[in-house]
């Protein structure tokens, strides 16, 4: 008996199996070529990642072909061809580098953009300068703080400046740079290079965004008033001595007297195998090339004496003087302590009460150098190499005395300059001495908090405790 509905399912099911069979190559092909894409895909976006990549090694646009050669190269060594040919895929040629570069800038811009509309406050530092070709360029640096107290700081802008460099040109080229990123309504402070263009109060960039209805604190840089301050001591006539020997024996085509000197100083086992040299633009190198030629002292004049043929006899006797050799021990100790302020001022992320405290603790270590320099008593503990020059020399006690007065014109330097940090002292004490500062100088919605805190001083750990939960206003000073 034959059941037709069957026979009909059979049919259609060797029917479908027939198709579906059929369809299994075209399946792998498909497959197939999907894969190649993705592979292929994979390639070029392995191949466009590489490409930004060395474009952010900071290197001459051209090295980009370099580069690629020798991988290319380092890969058929290693025998794989493969690799090989996934550097040829690299594009590496100026152009291409010099978009990449481009990209990557229009990328940063927009991610600064973003930063700078959506920080809860910032603070903006101005330096101009000019380059090699008389252009002056005018930097322009910000400092953003979020909700959360994370700081970042960023370059915001150099901007070039063709013709003049009046505060009104420096205040059209900031405000247009800041407008862009939001504008000046959550700016905090600004720092400058304390040019006249830029601190003053009537036609300088300071009174000028004063005017425009932003009356914030301009701050003259604290390590750049640091620096001008050092400038307040004479010792002209030690730097030419020292300038004008480290020039004889190792400036301009003088390479063979440097020759030898260098092989001196290894054979007598020096402490320093050679001399540096100063200049002025770079502030810290007068200490360092000080410190050497002290140590080296009496190696110079020997090698002065044995070594070079020109009359030497004037600096020969110079270095025998032991008043010129006080002097230069005791420049050589007190512009040690003024490099060691500088690096303290310098580093990333450091807030204006910390430079603040760095400066009021080199204050108050002049003051002890003052009695350091007494007529009574010498205490020479802080400045080595007068404490050296006193051993070899007992004489030279009687120098000693006239330092004290070099000391004071430095202690009267730093009360006169840094005016602008002193005129924000109370918030600065806020940060750095919260249970002693001023009540009434502070914002009004931290007095009352501040009263309660000091009243628990007694029993409070200040540095261990968490402020939030009990005095919300001063959450800051945890940060």
């Amino acid at each position: 008996m034959s059941f037709p509905c069957t026979e009909l399912l059979l049919f259609n099911y060797a029917k479908v199996n027939s198709i579906f069979h059929s369809m299994a190559p075209l399946k792998g092909k498909i497959h197939g070529q999907q894969n190649l894409f993705a592979k292929y895909m994979t390639v070029q976006e392995s191949s466009l990642k590489a490409s930004y990549a060395v474009s952010l090694v900071k290197k001459t646009l051209s090295e980009g072909e370099i580069v690629k050669q020798c991988a290319i190269e380092m890969a058929k060594a290693f025998g794989d061809e493969k690799m090989a040919k996934n550097f040829e895929s690299v594009s590496l040629s100026r152009r291409t580098v010099t978009r990449r570069i481009s990209d990557i800038q229009c990328q940063v811009q927009e991610k600064l953009k973003h930063e700078m509309k959506n920080c809860k406050y910032f603070s903006i530092t101005l330096d101009e300068s000019t380059d090699v070709t008389d252009v002056s360029q005018l930097l322009i640096f910000a400092r953003m703080i979020t909700e959360n107290f994370d700081v970042q700081e960023e370059l915001l802008k150099m901007v070039s400046l063709h013709d003049t460099t009046k505060g009104e040109d420096i205040f059209k080229v900031v405000d247009n740079v800041v407008n862009e990123h939001g504008g000046f309504t959550k700016l905090s402070a600004v720092v400058t290079d304390g040019a006249p263009a830029m601190q003053g109060t009537k036609s300088g960039f300071a009174g000028l965004l004063q005017n425009s209805g932003f009356n914030r604190p301009v701050l003259h840089c604290i390590i750049h008033q640091e620096a001008l301050c050092a400038k307040i001591l004479d010792f002209s006539h030690v730097m030419n001595v020292v300038t004008k020997v480290t020039n004889l024996i190792q400036g301009g085509n003088r390479a063979l007297n440097h020759r030898k000197f260098t092989a001196f100083l290894d054979e007598v086992s020096a402490a320093y195998g050679d001399l540096l040299i100063h200049t002025d633009i770079r502030w810290m190198s007068c200490g360092k090339c000080l410190e050497r030629f002290f140590v080296l002292r009496t190696k110079i004049q020997v090698f002065l004496e044995d070594n070079i043929k020109s009359d030497t006899s004037a600096y020969c006797s110079k270095l025998r003087d032991p008043e010129f050799l006080c002097d230069m021990a005791f420049l050589t100790d007190i512009t040690a302590h003024m490099n060691n302020l500088n690096t303290q001022l310098q580093g990333w992320s450091q807030t204006v009460s910390d430079v603040y405290v760095h400066m009021n603790g080199f204050q108050r270590k002049l003051n002890l150098f003052h009695y350091g320099f007494s007529s009574d008593s010498v205490n020479l503990t802080h400045f080595p190499a007068c404490e050296e020059m006193h051993k070899d020399a007992p004489e030279c006690e009687m120098f000693f005395a006239k330092y004290r007065k070099e000391n004071e014109s430095l202690q009267e330097q730093f009360k006169i300059r840094f005016q602008d940090f002193h005129v924000t002292q109370p918030r600065i004490d806020l940060f750095t001495d919260p249970l002693n500062a001023a009540l009434s100088e502070q914002p009004g919605e931290m007095q009352l908090e501040l009263c309660e805190l000091r009243a628990m001083r007694g029993g409070l750990n200040f540095g261990n405790c968490y402020l939030s939960p009990v005095f919300p206003s001063l959450e800051i000073l945890d940060s």
